[in-house]
């Protein structure tokens, strides 16, 4: 038997000042998202596995908590927010005035290789714009990242850097390569990992035509982050359509956060690769300096609600709450979270009465008690 002081692997508990400070992560940030006019939706924490499999791709839905219903449906245990989000929105919200703006808050589960410290339990913070296509478009992808930066700085968070990428930069230099399932996981493996060298090898072989400024050029946009250099350099280097009408929308999105005097928490990085098959035009991860990974991250992704009935552009982004909470544990700012002092001491006396309605009358003023 199992010993009662073990815990599965990969979930934790929190108490005092570490679930204070993740209530308080929580509160700041949704109130930020109905600042924007999002209003929340709460999901059920288990649906069909097939539902997951459509949204976020088979391989994916493999690293689910999967579980058989009594009569006999497979369940998951859900892996992430969106799906469920773009289902119901599909299925429910068909007369409902677009574009829809939904946010939400709550655990994630996912199985991966276990680790020392693997987490397998994440609580996500997000939102998603459903229905904004066209200059709206445009619109939406420069909002999502302004509720973003926002969130940060409700929280007190100041030293954060957004990272901007587009995934036609990456399907338009693959097309025009004319490369082949494998060719095209190949090279997006290589900018992922951000090998130049390697990266130049392969393109030497697939694309011998290229001239060599032009290939090392390439090479280069995708290991250097940078702003509107990095995207002057882009245009230099790229001729086909695709991947240049992907720089000119990141170059209006980042002119408009520079004439909103946000400059300098977004950055333009070619070379996050990471999630492209799932996105399909702009796309962001967020750091902080005092987490060594993404806290968040998120994009376009006009073809998920696709996959429940009628195609509808989408954008949205979720953050790791526990992320989150780390980065302010370790700040020396300010901590509004640590409330656990300030408490109005009531004693117990013979009369109980007279205890407990001293207790309430303080209650009703909005005071904090505690029993002593």
């Amino acid at each position: 038997m199992t010993s009662l002081t073990k815990i599965p692997s990969g979930v934790q508990y929190f108490f005092d000042d570490e679930a204070r400070l993740r209530r308080y992560v929580e509160r700041k940030t949704m109130e930020v998202f109905a600042g924007w006019s999002y209003d929340e939706i709460i999901l059920p924490m288990f649906d069909y596995h097939d539902l997951f499999a459509r949204g976020m791709g088979a391989e994916q839905a493999e690293r689910t908590y999967r579980l058989v219903d009594r009569d006999g449906a497979l369940l998951a245990l859900r892996p992430e927010l969106t799906s469920l989000v773009a289902r119901t929105v599909a299925t429910r919200f068909l007369k409902r005035e677009r574009p829809i703006r939904l946010c939400y808050s709550g655990e994630v589960f996912r199985y991966d290789e276990p680790t020392e410290r693997a987490a397998r339990e994440f609580h996500q913070l997000g939102i998603e714009v459903i229905g904004a296509g066209g200059a709206g478009g445009v619109a939406a992808d420069i909002e999502i990242l302004l509720v973003a930066a926002e969130a940060l700085g409700a929280l007190g968070i100041k030293d954060f850097r957004i990272a901007l990428s587009h995934v036609d930069f990456f399907n338009g230099v693959a097309a025009h390569l004319a490369l082949d399932d494998a060719g095209r996981a190949q090279l997006l493996e290589l900018i992922d990992r951000r090998n130049s060298n390697a990266l130049d090898e392969f393109l030497k072989g697939k694309a011998p035509h290229l001239e060599e400024s032009r290939r090392t050029g390439f090479c280069d946009l995708t290991r250097v982050a940078g702003k509107h250099d990095a995207l002057s350099k882009a245009l230099e280097v790229l001729t086909n359509e695709r991947s240049r009408a992907a720089i000119d929308h990141l170059s209006r999105i980042l002119s408009t956060l520079t004439d909103l005097g946000l400059a300098e928490q977004f950055d333009i990085d070619l070379g996050d690769a990471g999630g492209l098959e799932y996105y399909t035009g702009v796309t962001f991860k967020i750091y902080v300096a005092e987490w060594g990974v993404a806290i968040g991250g998120g994009g376009r992704y006009d073809n998920l609600i696709g996959n429940f009935g009628a195609p509808e552009p989408a954008v949205g982004f979720s953050l790791s709450l526990d992320a989150l909470a780390g980065t302010l544990a370790r700040s020396s700012g300010r901590q509004e979270w640590r409330t656990g002092n300030g408490a109005k001491p009531v004693a117990i006396q013979e009369s109980l009465v007279d205890c407990f309605r001293e207790a309430r009358e303080a209650r009703a003023q909005g005071s904090k008690v505690k029993i002593v």
